[in-house]
């Protein structure tokens, strides 16, 4: 018999859609999927006690309310499967395809479509998250083939680095201060067969000695990429390309603002739910 399990829903909205997932990667959550304004996440039916723990946590911190925490008990599925049954291909411009390995025979039409295998651990870097969709989408309409190096600042599970790699990018630098992140894209390089074409570090921008490049990706929350912005300026040539997401378009002046101030010129906006990506070039 299959056991039971719960499926917690939280709502989330723009203003604390950072801090609630940023509560979660602190607490050890690591099935998180983002549906319809909804954060959902899947228990074993033991958990009852870590469940009610996380939920008065959030309501005593103030980043729920007490209604924005819903616990629904399901019967006779088996919640890792019912995790995995929900992730499913996601398809980008017609030219790649982000799937799980268990869905590898599943896949339709991939024809000479780019393939990039990722296990989900996390929403970022699945391809489900729609600031990743927004930034695969940019990236294939924009990176020729002809650049020599892209930076993934804040690589997650590394689908960008593998996306550009793919794309024809030459060579990639990876970073992220997360060591389950490290791990991850450590682990989707290799399978994906670009391991030898990246060099990953566990750090921050401002600790690597990299720079010059063609490309830089940053899908991270607005407070990270503008606390850094000089560090993404330094390590871009003249030229480069600049795809930014993890934006919510209530937060859409700032950026620009930020990005004209400092000689790119925007060249493409696109939008997702209440998400933005950004496609830049640097004077």
């Amino acid at each position: 018999m299959d056991k039971k399990f719960y499926e917690v829903n939280i709502k989330f909205n723009k203003d604390n859609y950072e801090k609630l997932y940023n509560a979660l990667y602190f607490d050890g959550i690591d099935h998180i999927l983002e549906e319809e304004g909804f954060l959902k996440l899947y228990f074993d039916i033991s958990e009852t006690e870590n469940i009610h723990s996380l939920r008065d946590s959030l309501i005593e911190d103030r980043i729920i309310r007490k209604k924005d925490f819903e616990i629904v008990e399901s019967e006779g599925k088996n919640w890792n499967d019912e995790w995995e049954n929900s992730i499913e291909p996601v398809y980008i411009k017609d030219r790649l395809i982000v799937y799980p390995s268990w869905k590898k025979d599943k896949l339709e039409n991939p024809g000479d479509k780019i393939l990039i295998e990722i296990d989900p651990k996390m929403s970022f870097g699945t391809g489900h998250n729609e600031t990743t969709q927004l930034m695969l989408e940019l990236m294939c309409d924009y990176i020729t083939g002809e650049e020599s190096k892209l930076l993934d600042f804040g690589c997650g599970t590394g689908v960008l680095t593998i996306a550009g790699l793919k794309l024809g990018v030459k060579n990639a630098v990876a970073i992220d201060i997360d060591t389950d992140s490290i791990e991850n894209a450590e682990e989707c390089f290799r399978r994906n067969e670009v391991k030898d074409r990246v060099k990953l570090h566990k750090s921050g921008i401002s600790e690597i000695d990299e720079e010059s490049f063609d490309i830089i990706c940053a899908n991270i929350i607005r407070s990270v990429i503008t606390e850094n912005f000089e560090h993404i300026i330094n390590k871009i040539k003249s030229r480069g390309k600049l795809f930014i997401s993890g934006i919510l378009s209530s937060e859409d002046q700032e950026i620009l603002e930020l990005l004209i101030l400092n000689d790119f010129n925007v060249e493409d906006i696109q939008i997702k739910s209440e998400w933005i990506g950004i496609y830049a070039v640097r004077i």
